[in-house]
């Protein structure tokens, strides 16, 4: 298997910069709608990727109509008659589209003979062990509400034939079978892709898989892959690359990034494999289109960051593939990941071009809730490039949508954009408004039971950089009491006895240190007399002595800076030899660091000036 992390990649030379830049005319012709209507599909397999192509489209009906379309070769997911094992395994896979669809559509009668279709072509293309598996996780999700006929070795009411002993089902294949691509059962009308596939690049579909604790996939996802050897035989097809995929989906959910690249890249590995033997019965049997996109799509968000042009090459890569499949939410998904790689590379001509494509293809989308990602993602495009009203327009439509739906992460982004537009623009009223709504969301999330523990400490960082920009903010603009509450609220959220820790100890220590400080500053420059500026320059000191161990550096950077605060304090006061007693105090700490050139320019300056006016 591929070696972990991004190390995998060729090698650059460190100038990603430099190499790999997207054609124009491939960037053209990557984001073309899709060729419509797609050709007519002729065999099993073929419609089983077209049915599966409109499920995860969220077009049930049309999926359900589609899946009982007569072939050319001849051939039935519906029925008894009797075909061969290899026609029978084509029309497992169709079987299992359909039932996917019908999910959601159908009526219980309905989805339940579909079930039986399903276990019968299992078992009729030899693969008896995993009907009754499938049986049971149906059962386990609601799909059936009674063992069906087919998980018990019928194929049909024919007189006089003998029953087939009931298959033993191994703890392994129960295991695998339970990630493959069995529906869950969902209210008729209810929104959202019904089993947990790949319904978009961001992951498994399913309302319960993403609500799931990405860490507990991971382990799941983990056992299964190693029971995948013992089970390999009962199963149809070559569930591995899906599996992977799956893994790598959990990894990024996770954070883990490098992990999902290298699980990522092993999911693309084995799809070569495959295509490389085009007789082998596991090639017949795999859909890797959709594997392939989605992994494609994992890379390109797992490399934005550090390999910024391979992540244009995989969005591009992805898109590429997407001529084959019929899904507009995973296309205008995948175009936002290509849009994010751009901004990501710095291919701006790129990447407005992208995004006046983009803000066109989120229209296509049936459901709002689909469209804020990428209009999040137009919107940031268009900040950074000055076309300010573009991106209010597009904030402002996200935000309705987030209203509608009390999707309060997404109204935390369009919020974030927000303050960056009015702080581009010099209005920092504006952006303090926005900062405190991001962190007022931010603190709802992070609290939020439902969310993922994972997400929470992200949420609590969020929180508190935004309450930190509302302090200096607020300070600027003049407004103490908006940046004493900023600073109280760091405080609560970073008090050493506040519970079990969402971020490690020192970073709470350094956002609390800023708030003591920054409190004392804003203080200092309303009213240079207060009673109180003594006590908060104890208080500062106080919390800048209990610095974690291993961050003596960082203490130091504060007591010099608390010192140089200290000595301009005074110096308001008109205490001018107490103030260059600080200074030079403070003079003397900066330089017994490895300060920056600004900081010591910084002190110097007021060393010079003080020492001048005594």
């Amino acid at each position: 298997m591929i070696v972990p992390g991004a190390s995998s990649l060729p090698e650059t030379g460190g100038r990603d910069d430099q190499v790999g830049l997207p054609d124009p005319e491939e960037l053209r012709v990557a984001l073309r709608p899709p060729e419509l209507p797609l050709p007519a599909p002729r065999t099993p397999l073929e419609l089983a990727q077209r049915v599966s192509d409109l499920t995860h489209a969220e077009r049930y009906r049309e999926a359900v109509a589609l899946a009982a379309m007569p072939l050319p070769g001849g051939g039935s997911v519906v029925g008894h008659a009797p075909v061969p094992a290899p026609v029978a395994a084509d029309l497992a896979v169709l079987a299992s589209a359909r039932l996917a669809a019908l999910a959601r559509v159908g009526t219980d009668e309905e989805v339940a003979a579909a079930a039986g279709d399903l276990l019968r072509a299992q078992r009729r293309a030899g693969h008896a062990a995993q009907a009754v598996a499938t049986a049971q996780v149906l059962l386990e999700r609601g799909v059936l509400r009674e063992p069906a006929d087919g998980g018990e070795g019928s194929d049909g009411p024919r007189a006089g034939r003998r029953r087939a002993a009931p298959a033993t089902v191994t703890p392994e294949l129960l295991a695998v079978v339970r990630e493959l691509d069995v529906p869950h059962r969902r209210a008729r009308g209810a929104v959202g892709p019904a089993c947990a596939d790949l319904a978009g690049p961001a992951g498994p579909a399913d309302p319960a898989a993403t609500a799931t604790d990405p860490r507990r996939r991971i382990r799941v996802l983990r056992a299964a892959l190693d029971a995948l050897p013992a089970a390999r035989a009962d199963l149809l097809g070559a569930p591995e690359p899906l599996l992977r995929l799956r893994l790598a989906q959990a990894l990024e959910a996770a954070g883990l990034t490098d992990s999902a690249t290298t699980a990522a890249l092993d999911a693309l590995e084995l799809l070569e494999e495959v295509d490389a033997d085009p007789e082998a019965e596991a090639s017949r049997r795999a859909d890797p289109h959709r594997v392939r996109i989605a992994a494609h799509a994992v890379l390109a968000r797992t490399l934005r960051a550090s390999h910024p042009l391979a992540a244009v090459r995989h969005a591009l890569d992805a898109l590429g593939v997407m001529r084959r499949v019929e899904d507009a939410p995973l296309r205008v998904g995948l175009v936002t990941d290509l849009l994010e790689a751009l901004t990501a590379a710095g291919l701006e001509r790129d990447a407005s071009f992208a995004a006046g494509r983009l803000a066109s293809l989120q229209r296509s989308l049936r459901r709002d809730e689909l469209r804020t990602g990428p209009l999040l993602a137009v919107a940031g495009q268009r900040i950074r490039v000055g076309r300010a009203d573009e991106a209010r327009d597009a904030l402002e439509e996200v935000r309705r949508i987030a209203r509608e739906h009390r999707d309060r992460s997404t109204d935390l982004e369009a919020a974030r954009l927000l303050a960056t537009l009015y702080e581009r623009e010099g209005d920092l009223r504006g952006s303090l408004l926005q900062l405190r709504r991001v962190a007022a969301d931010a603190r709802w999330l992070s609290d939020d039971l439902a969310t993922p523990a994972p997400r929470r400490g992200p949420f609590l960082r969020i929180e508190l950089e935004a309450l930190a920009l509302v302090l200096r903010r607020a300070m600027d603009l003049g407004e103490t009491p908006t940046a004493r509450a900023a600073a109280r609220a760091i405080e609560r959220r970073t008090r050493p006895d506040g519970g079990r820790l969402l971020l490690p100890s020192a970073l709470l220590w350094d956002h609390r240190v800023d708030a003591r400080v920054g409190e004392l500053v804003a203080v200092a420059a309303a009213e240079p007399d207060a009673e109180e500026l003594p006590e908060l320059l104890d208080g500062a000191r106080e919390v800048i002595g209990l610095a974690p161990g291993g961050h003596e550096e960082r203490a130091l950077y504060w007591r010099a800076y608390l010192d140089e605060q200290h000595a301009l304090l005074l110096e308001r006061r008109g205490e001018r030899e107490a103030a260059l007693a600080a200074a030079l105090q403070a003079q003397a700490q900066w330089r017994n660091q490895d300060a920056e050139a600004d900081d010591l320019e910084r002190i110097d300056a007021l060393v010079a000036r003080l020492a001048a006016e005594a």
